[in-house]
Protein backbone atom coordinates (compact mmCIF):
# COMPACT_ATOMS: atom_id res chain seq x y z
CA UNK A 1 0.00 0.00 0.00
CA UNK A 2 2.96 2.63 0.52
CA UNK A 3 3.55 2.08 -3.38
CA UNK A 4 0.19 3.22 -3.95
CA UNK A 5 -0.14 6.22 -1.27
CA UNK A 6 3.43 7.58 -2.71
CA UNK A 7 2.28 6.92 -6.30
CA UNK A 8 -0.96 8.85 -5.67
CA UNK A 9 0.92 11.28 -3.86
CA UNK A 10 3.05 11.89 -6.93
CA UNK A 11 0.23 12.02 -9.18
CA UNK A 12 -1.02 14.65 -6.58
CA UNK A 13 2.22 16.51 -6.90
CA UNK A 14 2.44 16.50 -10.64
CA UNK A 15 -1.57 17.98 -10.79
CA UNK A 16 -0.55 20.46 -8.65
CA UNK A 17 2.38 21.72 -10.50
CA UNK A 18 0.54 21.35 -13.68
CA UNK A 19 -2.10 23.47 -12.65
CA UNK A 20 0.04 26.13 -11.25
CA UNK A 21 1.72 26.11 -13.58
CA UNK A 22 -1.27 26.96 -15.48
CA UNK A 23 -2.43 29.57 -13.77
CA UNK A 24 0.34 30.95 -13.87
CA UNK A 25 0.47 31.36 -17.65
CA UNK A 26 -2.99 32.08 -17.05
CA UNK A 27 -1.99 35.17 -14.84
CA UNK A 28 0.87 36.20 -17.07
CA UNK A 29 -1.82 35.97 -20.15
CA UNK A 30 -4.49 38.43 -17.86
CA UNK A 31 -1.69 40.77 -16.72
CA UNK A 32 -0.65 41.54 -20.37
CA UNK A 33 -4.21 41.87 -21.08
CA UNK A 34 -4.34 44.39 -18.35
CA UNK A 35 -1.32 46.05 -19.38
CA UNK A 36 -2.24 46.55 -22.76
CA UNK A 37 -6.12 48.07 -21.86
CA UNK A 38 -3.95 50.35 -19.63
CA UNK A 39 -1.76 51.20 -22.24
CA UNK A 40 -4.58 51.84 -24.81
CA UNK A 41 -6.65 54.10 -22.27
CA UNK A 42 -3.65 56.36 -21.45
CA UNK A 43 -2.63 56.59 -25.14
CA UNK A 44 -6.63 57.72 -26.10
CA UNK A 45 -6.63 59.55 -23.48
CA UNK A 46 -3.35 61.74 -23.79
CA UNK A 47 -4.36 61.88 -27.36
CA UNK A 48 -7.52 63.88 -26.46
CA UNK A 49 -5.48 65.95 -23.91
CA UNK A 50 -3.63 66.97 -27.13
CA UNK A 51 -6.64 67.55 -28.98
CA UNK A 52 -8.04 70.01 -26.19
CA UNK A 53 -4.77 71.59 -26.11
CA UNK A 54 -4.37 72.56 -29.46
CA UNK A 55 -8.20 73.90 -29.15
CA UNK A 56 -7.76 75.62 -26.38
CA UNK A 57 -4.36 77.55 -28.18
CA UNK A 58 -6.77 78.09 -31.16
CA UNK A 59 -9.21 79.82 -28.86
CA UNK A 60 -6.29 81.76 -27.49
CA UNK A 61 -5.24 83.07 -30.60
CA UNK A 62 -8.43 84.07 -31.86
CA UNK A 63 -9.06 85.73 -28.73
CA UNK A 64 -5.72 87.39 -29.09
CA UNK A 65 -6.56 88.80 -32.77
CA UNK A 66 -9.98 89.82 -31.75
CA UNK A 67 -8.94 91.94 -28.89
CA UNK A 68 -5.60 93.56 -31.61
CA UNK A 69 -9.03 94.11 -34.13
CA UNK A 70 -11.01 96.01 -31.00
CA UNK A 71 -8.07 97.95 -29.94
CA UNK A 72 -7.54 99.21 -33.55
CA UNK A 73 -11.15 99.81 -33.84
CA UNK A 74 -11.26 101.78 -30.74
CA UNK A 75 -8.48 103.79 -31.73
CA UNK A 76 -9.90 104.48 -35.21
CA UNK A 77 -13.23 105.78 -33.15
CA UNK A 78 -10.87 107.76 -31.05
CA UNK A 79 -9.15 109.40 -33.79
CA UNK A 80 -12.72 109.96 -35.24
CA UNK A 81 -14.46 111.28 -32.18
CA UNK A 82 -11.21 113.87 -32.45
CA UNK A 83 -12.10 114.61 -35.80
CA UNK A 84 -15.71 116.06 -35.20
CA UNK A 85 -14.52 117.78 -31.60
CA UNK A 86 -12.45 119.81 -33.81
CA UNK A 87 -14.96 120.37 -36.65
CA UNK A 88 -17.65 120.94 -34.38
CA UNK A 89 -15.77 123.68 -32.99
CA UNK A 90 -14.79 125.36 -35.70
CA UNK A 91 -18.26 125.76 -37.18
CA UNK A 92 -19.01 126.95 -33.44
CA UNK A 93 -16.67 129.45 -33.89
CA UNK A 94 -17.27 130.50 -37.31
CA UNK A 95 -21.12 131.03 -36.36
CA UNK A 96 -19.99 133.14 -33.41
CA UNK A 97 -17.67 135.33 -36.13
CA UNK A 98 -21.23 135.58 -38.57
CA UNK A 99 -23.46 136.32 -35.24
CA UNK A 100 -21.05 138.93 -34.45
CA UNK A 101 -20.70 140.70 -38.07
CA UNK A 102 -23.14 143.83 -38.04
CA UNK A 103 -26.08 143.49 -39.97
CA UNK A 104 -26.13 145.84 -43.39
CA UNK A 105 -29.45 147.22 -43.82
CA UNK A 106 -30.31 147.13 -47.56
CA UNK A 107 -30.64 150.69 -49.06
CA UNK A 108 -33.99 151.49 -50.67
Amino acid sequence: MSTNVAAIEIDMSDLLRAKKARLSNESKEIGNDFSFLVSQISSQSVHEIDHLIEGLQGVRNKLDNDGDRLQREIEQYTAFSQSIIQLTKIVSDGMTIVNRAPTAVPEP
